[in-house]
């Protein structure tokens, strides 16, 4: 049997999806920023808690956390899939070790202590005593700090270089296959993306990306704290992002989840809402002392999924209808995305805790403190473009 070649690929941008991936980038600077000002019990890691606080800081982060980082592995698979059919294998390589490895090698490099140094001396500023006190607390924290040696908050392009790493032999390796096995592979694609059986798409993935959350140690996807990042947790992704690989192997896919975009958000939200509330069910029991009941934990990471891959498609159906033409603010959002969650994260400590004394409610500390944040952040990217442009001669 003969396979018949991929669909011509188009040159333009997919402006929609490309602005989903930024805002993704930017929902990061939201949670981090609203974690100094959730309600419970103080975080080991986390070093500032303001005096004030607010249910609705907790209510985002748990919302946000839902569907942010599997919708950016469902858009990185997308675009990795879209970069290797433009590009071929040695453009792909060259591109990624451009745009991520490097970046996040470098970023790294440079981030973790200066995010150490930030949490250092905001924990130290909690010391009880005067500055000699706080400034011995500081280093002893300062020591310490090889404790938390870990990715920080890049740990999402560990996960990422490590999928495209594998991409390339797994794509050599379903070439290398049969023709037969190949087109019966593609067969059952088609039908579950755009075929008769796409019905059930949505509960194939909740139930694929589902299983592996069973054995997280909280509701969601965890964390990863370390470099060894768990294999739950690069399972999870893995799904989601050779689903995005899959959605651009299928073209239909895209004006498909256009058409029914508002079907997918009108029942991922009420979804999301059970998913939070069963969240918080567990998280009571569990500050309570009590082992919550697996039963509950099984519900709460079911309707996650679902309300996750509801989101994403209903997401991407919405921006590639309402942002299918390029706007410069939009543009540059996206463009500039990438480099403010790379440098947020000290600013997201830093600020908050210089605000701690304004007399207002920690919902307006967090408003006052998103606005500062985000100019600082807009400032730095504009000043390295200053920098980068005229020696890239662009």
């Amino acid at each position: 049997m003969v396979i018949a070649p991929p669909p011509p690929i188009l040159t333009e941008r997919h402006h929609g999806i490309d602005a989903l991936r930024g805002s993704m980038m930017l929902l990061g600077v939201v949670i981090h920023l609203s974690i100094n000002y959730i309600e419970g019990p103080e975080d080991p890691v986390w070093p500032f808690r303001d005096p004030s606080r607010t249910p609705f800081a907790g209510l985002v982060v748990m919302a946000i956390h839902t569907f942010r980082m599997p919708a950016f592995f469902v858009l990185s698979g997308y675009f990795a899939a879209m970069l290797l059919d433009r590009r071929g294998v040695g453009g792909f390589v060259r591109n990624r070790l451009q745009r991520i490895v490097l970046p996040a090698v470098m970023g790294w490099a440079v981030l973790f202590p200066l995010t150490m140094l930030s949490f250092a001396f905001v924990r130290a500023q909690s010391v009880d005593g005067d500055a000699t006190a706080k400034a011995v607390a500081f280093g002893m924290l300062l020591q310490a700090a090889g404790d938390w040696f870990g990715p920080i908050h890049l740990w999402f392009l560990e996960i990422l270089i490590l999928f495209l790493a594998l991409s390339l032999p797994a794509v050599a390796l379903a070439r290398a296959l049969p023709a037969s096995i190949r087109a019966a592979a593609a067969g059952v694609r088609t039908a579950l993306f755009t075929g008769r059986a796409r019905w059930l798409l949505v509960p194939l993935l909740t139930v694929l990306s589902g299983i592996p959350m069973l054995s997280m140690e909280q509701p969601g996807v965890d964390t990863p704290r370390s470099f060894l990042i768990t294999p739950p947790i690069l399972v999870c992704y893995a799904i989601y992002f050779a689903a995005g690989w899959c959605i651009r192997r299928e073209p239909p896919m895209l004006p498909r989840l256009v058409r029914t975009s508002w079907w997918h958000l009108g029942l991922g939200i009420p979804v999301l809402l059970a998913a939070i509330v069963l969240g918080i069910a567990w998280f009571i029991r569990a500050d309570r002392g009590s082992t919550p009941a697996p039963t509950l934990l099984v519900a709460a990471q079911a309707t996650s999924a679902l309300a996750s891959w509801l989101l994403i498609f209903g997401l991407i159906g919405i921006c590639e209808r309402m942002l299918a033409h390029p706007r410069p603010w939009i543009r540059w959002l996206v463009d500039a995305s990438f480099w403010i969650y790379l440098v947020h994260l000290p600013l997201c400590v830093i600020v908050p805790w210089l605000l701690r004394d304004l007399p207002m409610g920690a919902l307006g500390k967090l408003a006052l403190g998103f606005v500062i944040v985000s100019i600082l952040l807009a400032l730095s990217y504009e000043a390295t473009l200053m920098i980068v442009r005229p020696r890239r001669g662009s």
